[in-house]
């Protein structure tokens, strides 16, 4: 995890009595009201050459990357949500003014076991600002072998174990959220990036959405239908444009709907050739009897299952999944005999990486190739 800014830590270091509200504030803070050059995102730009300062011309708007989230330190460099930018580093779940150090946050300026760096255990000394002494000299306070500064000190913020959360900063004593965040509830959070709290707290993103600049907008590469963002290149409930849903024989592949691998349309209906008696082998091909396997019969022995006038094996058949006239939805193949949700993988062999959360399996399904699956493969 990113340190500290040492200009901070200096100030820290230099007096017992240092607030941050007496140094130079180098984490990027405005000391007004807190707002950051991210809420400028998709706005006006600003051009490179009105750029001041830390700012630097980011396209269309111009970033401050000692404190943008969405450009901490260079232009698109994006923290990761719960993580803030901190003099253009992105720093994580530690309150300012501490890091992490074997999972836990500490204070290097006091931590006996972390004195001025992780891992430098004092051995029975104290610690105060960063060094290992033989007693907590004035203007700290005693916490076992520690020497804090209870008036900055965020883990020992006024007295010794009140610790601060994630985003805050110790000042005089007291607990808050830093200056470039907004507390929602007992949370600090930056209201330009946090898919939870987007623009207001309480506001959420649901589904795919991301929050950019305080306002929800949907992930690249899907689109806003209903209030849901939706790949509409896959999406057979609004294929290729909202609102297009596929039948439940067709499915969407690259924004249009056809009919399932395995089953051809004829007349404007997807059927299976296989065993389809008004189209057996071909469209337009009828049969006498029954079809099985592309061809006429009498009878369908040999085969799992006669639904009507079709030999077919309802493990595998999307038409007749399970038991006969059992339809799989558009956005579902016939496994086992069961009706299983599907994503295509990506891949071209499994396992798969990509299958995973609601998707249980890596499968190559026949006519479909390597699918992921909400359920076992068949």
């Amino acid at each position: 995890m990113p340190q500290l800014p040492k200009s901070w830590l200096t100030c820290l270091l230099s007096s017992a009595l240092c607030l941050p509200l007496g140094c130079g504030d180098d984490r990027g803070g405005t000391g007004g009201d807190g707002t950051t050059d991210a809420g400028n995102e998709g706005g006006t730009a600003e051009g490179g050459a009105n750029c001041t300062g830390t700012q630097i011309d980011c396209g269309d708007y111009c970033a401050d990357i000692t404190i943008d989230p969405a450009n901490c330190g260079a232009c698109g460099e994006r923290c990761d949500f719960g993580e803030s930018c901190s003099n253009g580093q992105c720093v994580g779940g530690c309150p300012f003014g501490s890091v992490e150090c074997s999972g836990e946050c500490v204070t290097l300026d006091s931590d006996a076991q972390h004195c001025g760096a992780c891992g430098n255990d004092c051995g029975g000394q104290f610690c105060a600002a960063g060094q290992c002494v033989a007693e907590c000299p004035a203007g700290t306070l005693q916490c076992g072998m520690d020497c804090p500064v209870p008036a900055t000190d965020p883990q020992n913020c006024g007295a010794c174990g009140e610790s601060c959360g994630a985003n805050q900063i110790c000042g005089a004593g007291e607990c808050s959220c830093d200056a470039s965040f907004d507390q929602c509830g007992n949370t600090c959070t930056d209201l330009a990036v946090d898919p939870n709290n987007c623009g207001e707290c309480g506001n959420e993103c649901g589904g795919a959405g991301q929050c950019v600049a305080g306002a929800c907008a949907c992930a690249a590469g899907l689109e806003s239908c209903n209030g849901q963002c939706v790949d509409t290149s896959a999406d057979p409930d609004d294929c290729g444009t909202c609102g297009n849903q596929c039948d439940d024989a067709q499915h969407c592949n690259s924004g249009a709907c056809e009919c399932k691998p395995g089953l051809t349309s004829c007349d404007g209906q997807c059927v299976n050739l296989g065993s389809d008696p008004a189209n057996c082998g071909s469209c337009g091909a009828p049969c006498d009897a029954v079809c099985g396997g592309g061809e006429c019969l009498q009878n369908c022995d040999g085969f799992p299952e006669q639904c009507g006038d079709s030999c077919t094996d309802p493990s595998v058949d999307p038409l007749n999944c399970g038991e006969c006239g059992e339809v799989c939805g558009a956005d579902e193949v016939c496994s086992d005999g069961d009706c299983a949700e599907f994503q295509a993988s990506g891949c071209n062999t499994c396992p798969c990486d990509a299958c995973g959360g609601d998707f249980e399996s890596c499968c190559d399904v026949p006519n479909y190739g390597i699918l992921c699956l909400d359920g076992d493969c068949p």
